[in-house]
């Protein structure tokens, strides 16, 4: 029995399923959690999407593009030019797969292994028991009726900060932009999202490199170019970028092992 973190899919079928045969996964025995943006940008989301929902010891977070993409199924935006999603649209299991992400968390926390898992990251100015509890207000409102709603105003950079007196909209679309969204943050916690490289904007730093509790593990996903490397120990990146051509990555979080399959005609 072991179980396996797996960063950002995207799509990437064929990549998956080489990279489960790499590890040996056993579907009756192992456990695979996942790191978010299961698809979108990749060739073959609906395969992606329709294997990991058949695992009967699977489990993920929610990320920015999963939540596009419902956004986009909903009604409520209009697909980009670089979504490559609309095998799911045409499906005709599209209700049901609908339904499973919306009763995804944002958040997970592991008591076993002592670790959280989450696409983005955690803010240092939230604990990782706060940030759970931020993320059940927000699953709450999309596992329930009025997750159209938000859905239409989630999109947008601000607030920036965090402030406890944010109420609705605004507190929702902050509260998942930290979690779905956040590279780059300053001392106070203001986030800086329109820079994706590693390069750091000035008054910013990587949000991981901010001091916080040292027993926090946090694994995460989001940030290509990484290429899977923070440099902070507890503070593991697992999105090596293989929509880009680079490599899909799961860690064992009995051993502390990476592995990784190379990109696939990309």
């Amino acid at each position: 029995m072991s179980s396996y973190v797996i960063g950002d899919v995207q799509g990437c079928y064929d990549e998956l399923c080489e990279l489960l045969s790499k590890i040996s996964f056993n579907p009756q025995t192992d456990t695979l959690y996942f790191l978010g943006d299961l698809i979108n940008r990749g060739p073959k989301n609906l395969e992606t999407i329709n294997l990991i929902r058949s695992l009967p010891r699977s489990s993920t977070v929610l990320g920015n593009h999963d939540l596009h993409f419902l956004a986009v199924a909903s009604g409520c935006r209009q697909p980009s030019n670089k979504d490559t999603f609309e095998d799911i649209l045409n499906s005709s299991d599209l209700a049901a797969i609908v339904d499973w992400f919306r009763q995804q968390p944002l958040v997970h926390s592991n008591d076993e292994f002592n670790c959280t898992f989450v696409h983005a990251g955690i803010p240092h100015i939230w604990t990782v028991e706060k940030a759970n509890t931020l993320a059940r207000e927000v699953e709450t409102v999309l596992k329930g009726d009025g997750f159209v709603e938000f859905l239409e105003n989630m999109y947008g950079n601000t607030p920036a900060i965090w402030h406890d007196a944010l109420e609705g909209s605004m507190r929702h679309r902050t509260i998942t932009n930290y979690l779905t969204r956040m590279r780059f943050s300053s001392d106070e916690g203001e986030l800086e999202l329109s820079h994706k490289s590693k390069d750091r904007p000035k008054g910013f730093s990587p949000w991981f490199n901010f001091a916080r509790n040292e027993n926090d593990v946090i694994l995460f996903g989001h940030w290509a170019a990484l290429e899977g490397s923070s440099g902070t120990e507890n503070m593991l990146a697992l999105d090596t970028g293989c929509v880009w051509g680079r490599e899909l990555t799961a860690y064992c979080l009995e051993n502390k092992r990476r592995f990784s399959v190379s990109a696939i005609n990309r």
